[in-house]
C-alpha cells in the first residue's frame, strides 16, 4: 500500500515569501523602524558633511561612501553640519544624548542623516544602512524613506572561539571579527591555550610556544568511535604578539573588546610539557592529541603561581581591554590530594576542602588582575570554594551558577550550552558534518532568554549579557567554522540587542533569508538547517499521530510515496495530523516559492505493539535533552545512531529510566528492544541494570526480567530481550538504572552519569 492511502490528506497550500515592505530586513531588529512613501537614489548623493576636525568620523564616512558606491562628492566639515543644497549624506553628534551604542538614521528626499553621540554609534548606524542596501535586491541604489532609532538592550554581547584545539590563521579571525561587526557584536573571547595548544607568544617562558604549541597527531572522530585512531601529521601554530596586536586593532575599528583566555588551574597540557616544574608530580607531560578533561593541571604551589602571574603580565600589557579570562572549569583534583605541596598550601591557609584551595588558587590570580587594572572572567566553575572578590562569572553548565552569581552581586555573562554552545549539531539529517553532540537548532537559540525570572530586579542588573560558544574540537577549517556559527550567531546577536517583546522567530527567519543571500553570493558557506523540517508524534489506540513541524516561513511541504524511483511527489497539507499503523518509509522537504528546498527528511517507521501508546515516566528528562517527550521513546521511529540529542533521544542526568507503558489491552509480546547510547568521553553511560516488569491492573507489578549490562565502549547498546515464552499483559515497566555518580577513572569524574534512550520495542 502506497503512503497516499494511509495518511495522505491532499489540499493547495502555497505562501508568498514576498517580505513585508514594514519590515525591512536588519538584522539585529532595530527599535524603531518608520518607513514612509518613497525613495532616494544614493547615486545623487553628491556631498557629506562631517563635523569638524573629526578624524574617526571622517574615516567612518569614507567608510559610508564607499558602501553606498559614491563616485564624485565633496566633503564639507561643519561645526553643525546639516543637509547641503544638493542630496547629502550627513553625520550629527547628539550631545544630549548619554548613550555610546545609540544612533538615528533617516532617509528623506534631501539625502541620509546619520545622529549618534559615539563612534560606535555611528558605527552601527553603517551596519544598518549596509543591510537597507542589501535588503533592496530589486536595486540596491534606492533606498527608502525611513526613520530609525536604535540601541541595544545589552552592553555584551559577544562571540567565543577556541585556536587550542584547531588552529585559525589571522586571516580567519579577521573574518570572524567581520561577521561579528556586521550583527553588532562587541566582545571577542579568544580562547588562546588549552590541553592540545598553547597559542599566544609570552617572551619570558619562550618554550610555551616552541614546545605547548605543538602536538603529535590529533584525534580523528569521537573518542567512543575512534579510540587510538590519531592523525599522525605533528599539528600546531601560534600567534606572535605582533600578529596578535594587528587583530586588536582590527577588533577596535569594528568596536570589538578582545577578552583573552588564559586556561588555569586545569586545562595546562601544554603549558606543563613547556614548564614541567610548575605542576604537582614534575613530569613527564606531553602536548595532548586527543579531546576531553585530563588529571594534570598546575600545582598550587607558589612558584606556579609566580609563573601565571608573569605570563597574565604579558598578556595584560599585550590586551588593552578591561577583561581577563582565566578559565577555572573542568579541574580534577586527584593531583592537588596527593601532591604535599598543595597540602602544605591548605594548611598554611587555613582550608576546608581542594574546592577552597581553588578558590585560593583563582583569588590570587584575580588579585593580580585587579592590580594590572583588569578584571577576572571565569567559568562558573569559580563558584566552588567561594567566588573571589570582583569576578566576573561566564554561566555555562547552565544558568544555575550565573544566577548564583547575581545574587551575590558579581557580574554575569550567560552561555548555557543548551541554548549558546554553536559545537552542537543544528540539525537532525544524517548529512550534517561531524560536531561534538547535543542539538541546538536556529530557533532554540533565538527562544533563548539572558535573563531569569527568579532574579530580583536588582539582582537582574548584574546579567551583562551572552556569548555563543565555539569549541573546535571537530572543527578543523574555517568553511567548518563559518557553518557551525552562522547562522546561530546572528540569531543570538539579535536577543541581546532587541527588545524581548519585539522578538518574533518568524520575522526573524524572513529577514534571515535575505541575508542567506548575502553569505552565498560572498561564497560563505553557512546552515540553512532553519529550512528543515521536523515533527511530532502523540499517542493514538490506532497507531502513531504524525504532525509536521514546518519552518514558520511562508512555504511548502512536498512528500514523497514510498516508492521514490517513481518520482511521484505530493504537497501535503498542514491538516490535523495523518494516522502511521504500518511499516513505512518516506521522505519530505519544505519549498520556499523561489523552489528553494530545505534538506530531505527521511523517515523509516516501524510499528510495533507500544507504537502510540500511552506511556509515564518517573523521571522527567533533562531540560538539556528533553527530546519531543516521553513519546518519542514508543512512536515507531529508531533514535539516529551518529549523534545523541535531537528529537528521538531522551537525556537523564543521573536518573534511571523508570518508564510505564498502557498498551491499552492485554497485548501478548516475546521481545523487547531498547536504544541506549554510549559515549564516556561525553559522559553518557549504558545503564548499569534493566528490570522488566508486567502489570495486568497497572497496580501490581510483577519482575519478569532482570539483565546486567556489561559497562561498553559501543556507541549504541540495544540489548534485545527475549523471553522464554510469550507473555501476555496490559502494563509493561521498564527500569534502567543510571551509572549514578562518575567514578574518579572514568570521563566526568564527580559528575552525574548521563543516560540517553531512545526507542522501546515491543514484538
Amino acid at each position: 500500500m502506497k503512503i497516499k492511502s494511509v495518511f495522505f490528506i491532499i489540499c493547495s497550500l502555497l505562501f508568498s515569501t514576498v517580505f513585508a515592505q514594514n519590515d525591512p530586513a536588519i538584522i539585529p531588529k532595530p527599535k524603531s523602524v518608520k518607513l514612509a512613501g518613497g525613495n532616494v537614489s544614493v547615486q545623487d548623493i553628491a556631498t557629506i558633511v562631517i563635523p569638524k576636525k573629526n578624524a574617526e568620523i571622517k574615516k567612518l564616512a569614507l567608510d559610508y561612501a564607499k558602501v553606498l558606491g559614491l563616485g564624485k562628492y565633496t566633503f564639507s566639515e561643519q561645526e553643525k553640519p546639516a543637509f547641503a543644497k544638493s542630496k547629502s549624506l550627513v553625520f550629527q553628534i547628539l550631545l544630549q544624548e548619554n548613550k555610546a551604542e545609540y544612533y538615528t538614521l533617516t532617509v528623506t528626499k534631501n539625502g541620509i542623516l546619520v545622529s549618534a553621540n559615539d563612534p560606535k554609534g555611528f558605527f552601527y548606524a553603517l551596519q544598518s544602512l549596509t543591510q537597507l542596501l542589501e535588503s533592496n535586491q530589486a536595486n540596491e541604489k534606492f533606498l527608502p524613506f525611513v526613520v530609525i532609532e536604535d540601541e541595544p538592550v545589552f552592553g555584551y554581547r559577544g562571540m567565543h572561539l577556541d585556536v587550542a584545539r584547531h588552529f585559525f590563521s589571522t586571516d580567519v579571525v579577521k573574518q570572524y571579527l567581520d561577521l561579528m561587526s556586521r550583527y553588532k557584536m562587541n566582545y571577542f573571547h579568544w580562547h588562546l591555550t588549552d590541553d592540545q595548544g598553547w597559542r599566544i607568544e609570552i617572551k619570558k617562558f619562550p618554550k610555551l610556544t616552541e614546545v605547548g604549541a605543538y602536538r603529535k597527531g590529533t584525534q580523528l572522530g569521537h573518542a567512543h568511535d575512534a579510540k587510538g585512531q590519531k592523525g599522525q601529521e605533528d599539528y600546531g601554530s601560534y600567534y606572535t604578539q605582533e600578529e596578535i596586536k594587528e587583530i586588536i586593532q582590527y577588533a577596535k575599528e569594528r568596536h570589538i573588546e578582545i577578552i583573552p583566555e588564559i586556561e588555569m588551574p586545569g586545562h595546562s597540557s601544554a603549558a606543563l610539557a613547556a614548564y614541567p616544574e610548575f605542576g604537582c608530580t614534575g613530569g613527564p607531560y606531553h602536548v595532548e592529541s586527543n579531546w576531553g578533561v585530563f588529571k594534570d593541571v598546575f600545582c598550587t604551589k607558589d612558584t606556579s603561581i609566580w609563573f601565571l602571574k608573569e605570563v597574565l603580565t604579558e598578556v595584560c600589557d599585550l590586551f588593552p581591554g578591561k577583561y581577563i579570562h582565566i578559565g577555572g572549569d573542568e579541574v580534577p583534583k586527584e593531583r592537588w590530594k596527593a601532591c604535599p605541596r598543595c597540602q602544605t598550601i591548605v594548611k598554611r591557609q587555613g582550608l576546608k576542602n581542594h574546592d577552597e584551595l581553588q578558590s585560593y588558587f583563582i583569588e590570587q590570580i584575580g588579585i593580580h588582575l585587579f592590580n594590572q587594572g583588569k578584571k577576572l572572567i571565569g567559568w562558573d566553575e569559580i563558584l566552588e570554594g567561594g567566588l573571589a572578590a570582583n569576578a566576573t562569572v561566564m554561566s555555562w553548565r547552565g544558568t544555575q551558577g550565573g544566577i548564583e552569581s547575581a545574587k551575590q552581586r558579581h557580574d554575569v555573562i550567560m552561555c548555557p550550552g543548551s541554548h549558546c554552545y554553536f559545537d552542537h549539531y543544528q540539525s537532525e539529517s544524517i548529512k550534517e558534518p561531524l560536531a561534538i553532540g547535543g542539538y541546538t537548532n536556529l530557533e532554540k537559540v533565538y527562544a533563548f532568554q539572558p535573563v531569569p525570572e527568579v532574579l530580583s530586579k536588582e539582582e537582574k542588573k548584574y546579567i551583562l549579557g551572552a556569548q555563543g560558544n565555539l569549541w573546535t574540537e571537530y572543527i578543523p577549517n574555517a568553511n567548518h567554522l563559518f557553518y557551525m556559527a552562522y547562522p546561530r550567531a546572528i540569531a543570538l546577536a539579535e536577543v541581546l540587542w532587541t527588545a524581548s517583546s519585539e522578538l518574533n522567530y518568524k520575522g526573524f527567519t524572513e529577514r534571515l533569508n535575505s541575508h542567506m543571500l548575502w553569505f552565498k553570493k560572498n561564497k560563505i558557506e553557512i546552515s540553512n538547517a532553519y529550512l528543515d523540517l521536523g515533527y511530532i508524534t502523540k499517542s493514538n489506540p490506532n497507531g502513531v499521530e504524525f504532525h509536521f513541524i514546518k519552518p514558520p516561513i511562508d512555504g511548502r511541504i512536498l512528500i514523497e510515496t514510498e516508492k521514490p524511483e517513481e518520482g511521484i511527489v505530493q504537497e501535503y497539507a498542514e491538516a490535523d495530523s495523518f494516522l502511521l499503523n504500518q511499516n513505512v518509509d518516506f521522505g519530505a522537504w519544505f519549498q520556499l516559492q523561489d523552489k528553494t528546498l530545505g534538506r530531505a527528511l527521511r523517515l523509516n517507521f516501524q510499528n510495533h505493539l507500544a507504537a502510540g501508546k500511552n506511556i509515564q515516566l518517573k523521571y522527567n528528562p533533562s531540560i538539556k535533552y528533553p527530546g519531543s517527550g516521553a513519546q518519542c521513546l514508543i512512536n515507531g521511529f529508531s533514535a539516529p545512531t551518529h549523534k545523541f540529542g535531537g528529537s528521538e533521544w531522551i537525556g537523564l542526568e543521573g536518573d534511571d529510566l523508570h518508564a510505564t507503558i498502557d498498551l491499552g489491552a492485554e497485548k501478548e509480546f516475546q521481545t523487547i528492544t531498547i536504544q541506549f547510547y554510549q559515549a564516556n568521553d561525553s559522559w553518557i553511560y549504558a545503564p548499569e541494570e534493566l528490570k522488566i516488569y508486567t502489570s495486568k491492573d497497572g497496580e501490581k507489578f510483577d519482575e519478569i526480567y532482570d539483565y546486567k549490562l556489561p559497562l561498553s565502549a559501543m556507541k549504541i547498546i540495544s540489548p534485545e530481550i527475549k523471553l522464554n515464552q510469550k507473555t501476555k499483559s496490559r502494563y509493561l515497566r521498564i527500569v534502567a538504572k543510571n551509572h549514578g555518580m562518575i567514578d574518579e577513572t572514568l570521563p566526568g569524574a564527580g559528575h552525574k552519569a548521563w543516560l540517553f534512550v531512545g526507542e522501546i520495542k515491543l514484538e
